[in-house]
């Protein structure tokens, strides 16, 4: 099943146009411009493809002058639930593998980039991949399950709060 997954991305829909998205929300760690731990990221639509653009500083520092493996991962994930916007489709994470490749160097400008692969039922499939330049540095793999609005609403989000994934 994998195989017919990753055979050509799913067509995201028109409900988002070619270029920025919204934040998810003011507060969010991986695009909340409130959020001074945030790396700030913003996505844009390229065609299926979603793509961010950003540096991580000593904020996002495991060893000295590399990431920490979190911040890639949330970097990743953040990726992987924004490839969803277009569709207006609220999801959550409930699985991600990351492979990393190389260390990530701090202040260099690094790329993600989505592409919803596969559906089936509630389960959204999502590739992503970051880049330093034209190297690979990491690559994750999520399973992300629709929920509904009121997912979000039980833990504090109000009404409309969400509205950039529909919720």
């Amino acid at each position: 099943m994998d195989h017919d997954r990753d055979a050509a991305p799913l067509p995201l829909g028109e409900l988002f146009a070619e270029g920025p998205f919204p934040p998810h929300h003011p507060g969010c760690y991986g695009c909340g411009p409130a959020n001074p731990a945030s790396p700030h990221m913003t996505f844009e639509r390229h065609g299926d493809l979603v793509r961010s653009t950003f540096v991580l500083d000593e904020r996002h520092q495991g060893a000295p002058g590399v990431a920490h493996g979190g911040i890639v991962s949330a970097a990743l994930d953040e990726a992987s639930g924004s490839v969803l916007m277009p569709l207006r489709l609220p999801a959550v994470t409930v699985k991600l593998e990351v492979d990393f490749l190389v260390p990530v160097q701090l202040h260099r400008e690094l790329t993600v980039t989505s592409k919803l692969v596969g559906r089936e039922g509630r389960k959204l499939f999502i590739h992503t991949a970051l880049t330093d330049g034209d190297t690979v540095v990491a690559t994750g793999r999520a399973i992300f399950v629709e929920v509904t609005a009121a997912h979000f609403q039980r833990f504090g989000a109000t009404p409309g709060e969400l509205s950039s994934v529909g919720a």
